[in-house]
């Protein structure tokens, strides 16, 4: 077929790609396009080589085959990073610079403000939001933040409040997504493995943000380079919210003020706990361990320049083992869950904690724990540490893995009986709880270290929180014996009955269905 001439004049007024000339925009936009794409593929192989070592070792992860999984974990771990590299930075720079205890206490009230006033708005976006919007918008939208608190606003103490206030006010959407993701990509079987793991690659970029990034970069840059570097983390985790393709359907929700408000209220919230007693007191015993995490790292600063006289920003190092008991619990929840029920082996945690607080209130006195301390053997590398820090360090094995049991087994409890429907406002209500009452002790045990030593304030505090968590589950076990007024809110897909009976709790009641939860 004979092709048409073709018109010079025609030809001339047509722009060939390959020679025209790129406006600034259109060339920086070319730029960012390439680099996004290299780096998401580097993430991709990576993420694939990472969990395919994991296959190696850790039980019963069949779903870490999974890409959507991985992608949701590897998400985790880089917003975490991100926030806790933050959070760490500035209360390390602020100690070193001869901030008191208060001043760390004034931190981390700024961390808790935002989640006791919020939380519940911050449930009612989630659970209206489609999963990828409610995290990887919101992860955007902090690194934003970050990049622009430096030059706007100083790195002061109040300063640092407002950044910290802001970047927490924007994660009462994403904090109850997290959690309440794991329905979506995890069928019943493997809620227990999906929930270690998700906690898992919580504690991981906790560890990576705060034992290497935060300390490392405050001594050798300053807290500004802290902060970009958070913000770095924080959009690299929304492009693994791209990745995230749920294998349920989400409950229909829509984003319209008057929904937030219904769902938002206290009343009807309050309610719905009071008519489902057994998870209620549930919740409750998830925010005080919770309470106990943002104490102990708030503090912890503190406590090794007071008592283990070193620099605070080397406070990560000593409580690093507890990363191997977080390991630890990732091997025994699924066992101990099947065989305990969660009430139990939340219990078990709390009694380790307790046990861990009072032992390093009193690590100058446990001289002969360092006889059969495993961590001597560092000094054949050339490692010399001293005795307290030694023993303190090993300490933290127990402390880790008691914190991991309690927080863990009852995500799972959560997991199992909550309508997917409500799943964010639950963990919405547990935040807010939780944050709302670290704030009094938090303060007051702040004011107690000054007056009179952090050492005494480790010895009496484990007492009250060992009490709590016993009689809180006593009240759980009491109120799921029975069925309450008001059946009990129970999604069918998470229902007991299709357990192994040694995992349940409580007897199997009807649930009651979703739409009257509303």
């Amino acid at each position: 077929m004979e092709s048409s001439p073709v018109n010079p004049a025609a030809s001339r007024a047509i722009p060939d790609p390959r020679t025209r000339r790129l406006s600034l925009f259109d060339f920086s936009r070319i730029l960012f396009g390439r680099a996004y794409r290299r780096a998401d593929d580097a993430l991709d192989r990576g993420q694939t080589r990472a969990f395919r070592f994991l296959w190696l070792f850790l039980p019963a992860l069949s779903i870490a085959a999974e890409h959507r999984f991985q992608a949701v974990l590897v998400s985790r771990i880089l917003s975490d990073a991100g926030q806790q590299a933050l959070a760490y930075g500035v209360l390390v720079a602020l100690v070193r610079g001869g901030g008191s205890a208060f001043d760390a206490a004034l931190l981390g009230v700024a961390t808790l403000v935002p989640p006791t006033l919020l939380g519940f708005y911050g449930g009612a976006v989630a659970d209206a939001l489609p999963k990828r919007l409610a995290l990887g918008g919101i992860y955007v939208l902090q690194a934003l933040l970050c990049l622009a608190a430096p030059s706007v606003i100083g790195t002061d103490l109040a300063a640092m409040m407002l950044l910290l206030f802001a970047v927490n006010t924007l994660g009462q959407v994403s904090g109850p997504s997290e959690p309440a993701v794991i329905p979506l990509v995890a069928t019943e079987a493997q809620l227990a493995s999906a929930a270690s793991l998700l906690s898992l690659a919580s504690s991981m970029g906790t560890a990576f943000g705060t034992a290497l990034l935060a300390p490392i970069l405050v001594r050798a840059f300053g807290v500004e380079t802290v902060i970009y570097v958070a913000a770095g983390l924080l959009f690299l985790a929304a492009t693994r919210t791209l990745d995230f393709q749920p294998q349920h359907a989400e409950p229909d929700g829509q984003l319209r003020l008057s929904l937030l408000r219904s769902r938002a209220s206290v009343r009807p919230t309050i309610e719905w706990l009071v008519s489902q007693p057994a998870i209620a007191t549930m919740v409750f015993l998830a925010a005080i361990a919770g309470t106990v995490q943002v104490v102990i790292q708030t503090l912890a600063p503190r406590y090794v320049q007071d008592v283990l006289h070193v620099d605070p920003a080397d406070a990560v190092y000593v409580f690093a083992p507890s990363a191997l008991g977080l390991l630890l619990a990732l091997y025994f929840i699924p066992r101990l869950v099947r065989r305990q029920g969660e009430r139990n082996t939340a219990l078990l945690g709390f009694a380790l904690m307790a046990i861990s607080l009072v032992s390093l209130g009193l690590v100058g006195h446990l001289g002969w724990i360092d006889g059969v301390n495993p961590l001597r053997a560092l000094s054949f590398i050339g490692l010399e540490l001293g005795e307290r820090l030694r023993t303190a360090a090993f300490l933290a094995l127990p402390l880790g893995f008691g914190i991991a049991l309690a927080t863990t087994s009852v995500h799972i409890y959560i997991n199992r009986r909550v309508p997917l429907s409500h799943q964010g406002r639950t963990f919405a209500l547990q935040s807010t709880i939780k944050n709302g009452g670290a704030i009094l002790p938090l303060t007051t045990l702040g004011l107690a270290a000054g007056v009179f030593g952090i050492q005494n304030v480790l010895l009496a505090s484990p007492f009250v929180l060992l009490a709590l968590a016993v009689g809180l589950v006593q009240l759980s076990r009491r109120f799921g014996g029975h069925t309450p007024r008001g059946r009990l809110d129970v999604l069918s897909t998470f229902w007991e009955a299709d357990l192994p009976a040694a995992s349940l709790d409580e007897p199997s009641i009807p649930p009651k269905p979703a739409s009257e939860l509303a």
